[in-house]
């Protein structure tokens, strides 16, 4: 219950306070009038009490000629709520605001929680103009305005949090793919439905994304706005630096501050345990052990060392770090609807595949995914091809930068590497060839030949997109064990391809482990169908909750953060992070 005074009304010894159920935000601290109300008013002369009947306010009809070139202005959405509700207005009655506007305004104010801003939907500007309008004789003209101003920033609003805000998702190098926002009218539908402030409050729960994901990081983002004010200063990043348990260093105080701030499990001795000094000097054992768990959450080996991949990371402020929040919240909304009950999940930040069967977690296991200037792209694609001792086609791209440099230095480098040339479809000895800067590219087509040296390993995993990305086995597996796994063409290289790969023909009779092993390690390539056909995700998610509770963070290999954060909070107003 919240109470709420007529600001409105003139005339009255004393302002009349009344309750008004219903607007579910507690939060709201709002002044309101209600549509009809009778309330007792002690008098200012006597003990009496005085009966005063609030007149209720009525909305006003869109004229259809006077109004007309409004509602053309106006778009699509706003047609359409509009004509469901009888041309009339919905937020602003003939001689005050109505409820359904005071929920608008609190809703709006308070963007920030779901990662987006007020001032996007001009809100200062509607509650001036509000404020305006009823402060002398109502223009009937000037009020239908407003009223349709407000319903199209609503709908921009919905949008937003619907489908996202960002549109223009690639700049620059890599690819993402989006597919498409499906619930582009599901705001329309929900809002036309509503009639009172309850059910704007709902509509606004329902056009959120469902995922358990987006909820946990809309938690960790009030956590860290709450944290905005504390960052401590910035440690020096120092090239080289390696700081071990029971180093003395001058960052250390720095550093024990920044990690009693932040989200992890609770250290209640992140004191010197020896000197008992918050400001000491000394790396402690408690401090090793916050730094552990802050480099698990940030994609670093969790060795306790700080040195100065650990550092960038510390340096993050906490506004940074809402902010990559709030940008990976915006990008659950592109992919409200996108995964079902099984499919399989790569995150490129993260550096791993994982299976999920029936919404949970099957098979987990490490990839390599493409260095900075040949990034995997972002998209959703399906397997439904599995091939064993496979040929691997070097693109174009590879033969004009590797190859052909390679021979142009010594033309019998490829002469025992298992590859096989041709020159306008037929074979060659490379050897043989003179590689000049005249030689092109596009003549050549070079393969090699299944085996334990080959590039893509002894198993490929097709999938049906056209940029000739695919999952694949390596016969490097050592790269496993870095940190750092952007380092491909762009394929996605897998640790355990086996174990990948008997996963998915767990349910085909006759594959079992041994024929497996065997079939990769054959001399001709063997394709077999799937009789399940597999969704494929390949995202680029920087933040996340793990199952712990734990907000995660990774770096950002290819620059999209940046890029999009630009477009979600532009420069000259990234000030502006609205009300939690």
């Amino acid at each position: 219950m919240i109470y709420m005074s007529f600001r409105w009304l003139k005339n009255l010894d004393k302002v009349v306070v009344v309750m008004l159920g219903g607007i579910l935000l507690t939060a709201c601290s709002k002044q309101v009038t209600p549509q009809v109300s009778v309330a007792p008013v002690p008098s200012a002369k006597t003990d009496s009490v005085q009966v005063v009947t609030i007149v209720p306010g009525k909305p006003v009809t869109l004229d259809t000629v006077a109004f007309g070139k409004l509602l053309a202005d106006a778009r699509g959405k706003c047609m359409q709520f509009y004509l469901q509700h009888s041309f009339k207005t919905q937020w602003l009655l003939d001689n005050q605001p109505s409820p359904l506007y005071i929920a608008f305004e609190e809703i709006v104010s308070h963007a920030g929680q779901y990662g987006l801003r007020a001032s996007d939907y001009d809100l200062p500007a509607i509650q001036q103009g509000v404020k305006l309008l009823y402060e002398d004789k109502v223009n009937q003209r000037s009020l239908v305005a407003l009223d349709i101003h407000i319903t199209e920033m609503l709908f921009r609003f919905t949008t937003h949090l619907t489908v996202g805000k960002i549109n223009e998702i690639t700049r620059g190098s890599g690819i993402w793919k989006q597919g498409p926002r499906n619930d582009r009218s599901l705001d329309v539908d929900l809002l036309n439905r509503v009639k009172t402030a309850e059910d704007l409050v709902t509509a606004i729960k329902l056009l959120q994304p469902a995922q358990e994901q987006y909820n946990k990081l809309q938690q960790a983002l009030a956590y860290y706005r709450s944290l905005e004010n504390t960052t401590p200063p910035a440690i020096d990043i120092i090239k080289g630096l390696k700081v071990k348990q029971d180093d003395s260093h001058s960052i250390i105080p720095s550093v024990r501050k920044k990690l009693s701030l932040t989200d992890l499990k609770p250290y209640p001795m992140m004191y010197d345990s020896v000197t008992c000094a918050f400001d000491s000097l000394r790396y402690d054992a408690e401090l090793v052990s916050a730094v552990k768990w802050f480099q698990a959450r940030h994609g670093l080996e969790p060795d306790g060392i700080i040195g100065e991949k650990t550092l960038r990371f510390l340096n993050q402020s906490f506004r940074e770090k809402a902010d990559i929040i709030a940008l990976n919240m915006e990008r659950l909304r592109w992919s409200r609807d996108k995964y079902g009950d099984n499919y399989i999940f790569v995150n490129i930040p993260d550096y791993t595949l994982r299976v999920y069967e029936n919404r949970e977690p099957a098979l987990e296991m490490r990839v390599i995914v493409g260095a900075v200037g040949k990034p995997t792209p972002v998209f959703s694609d399906v397997l439904e091809n599995i091939v064993f001792s496979p040929t691997w086609t070097v693109p174009t791209s590879i033969i004009r930068e590797e190859i052909i440099p390679r021979l142009r230095n010594n033309a019998s480098y490829y002469a025992d590497k298992n590859y096989v040339f041709y020159k306008d479809e037929v074979p060659i000895d490379p050897a043989t060839e003179v590689w000049d800067d005249s030689s092109n590219p596009y003549q050549y087509r070079v393969v090699q030949q299944p085996g334990p040296d080959n590039s893509l390993g002894l198993v490929k995993f097709l999938l049906t997109n056209d940029m000739s990305v695919y999952l694949h086995d390596t016969p490097n597996h050592r790269l496993f064990s870095k940190d750092y796994r952007a380092i491909s063409h762009g394929c996605v290289r897998l640790d355990e391809p086996a174990r990948f790969a008997a996963y998915l023909l767990r349910d085909q009779k006759g594959w079992d482990e041994d024929r497996i092993q065997k079939a990769m390690r054959a001399n001709q390539p063997a394709g077999i169908r799937l009789k399940k056909k597999y969704e494929v995700h390949i995202e680029y998610f920087t933040a996340w909750v793990d199952d712990n509770g734990l907000i995660n963070f990774r770096e950002d290999i290819y620059g999209h953060d940046k890029r999009q954060l630009q477009q979600l909070y532009p420069k000259e107003q990234t000030s502006d992070l609205a009300g939690l």
